[in-house]
């Protein structure tokens, strides 16, 4: 199982540098009528409260797991998430799906799940 664990890290980790390098190299594809400028201000909008969000539960999750190493769950929790939203970037990025009203539909599902299973894979340590 732990091999199993280490060759799908390492296949999202190659994702995400192949994705990355796409996205610095070609950009977003934007929608037709959807530009950086309206996606920008859109993002305003998520950002102080998913800032907030995140803090109050990754706070949690060092209460609550403290038992497994504050250090531990602070440095996982923010890179299980990070790592969630990078590899989604990666993705988009290499399937150049189009920037329209549904991606940040999907960054905030993949945030909600990367949150979930954090705790799962907390849960399951305890």
């Amino acid at each position: 199982m732990k091999l199993i664990k280490k060759i799908l890290m390492i296949i999202c980790v190659l994702v995400i540098i192949v994705g990355m390098f796409i996205l610095g190299k070609n950009g977003l594809n934007y929608q037709e009528g959807y530009s950086r400028n309206i996606l920008l201000e859109t993002a305003k909008q998520y950002t102080f409260f998913i800032a907030i969000s995140t803090a109050i539960i990754v706070i949690y999750y060092v209460i609550r797991y403290s038992k497994q190493g504050i250090i531990k769950v602070l440095v996982t929790s923010i890179l299980g998430i990070l790592g969630a939203m990078a590899l989604m970037l990666a993705i988009l990025a290499i399937t150049r799906m189009q920037i329209n009203r549904l991606f940040f539909a999907i960054m905030l599902t993949t945030y909600v799940s990367s949150i979930i299973v954090l705790s799962s894979n907390f849960e399951e340590n305890t």
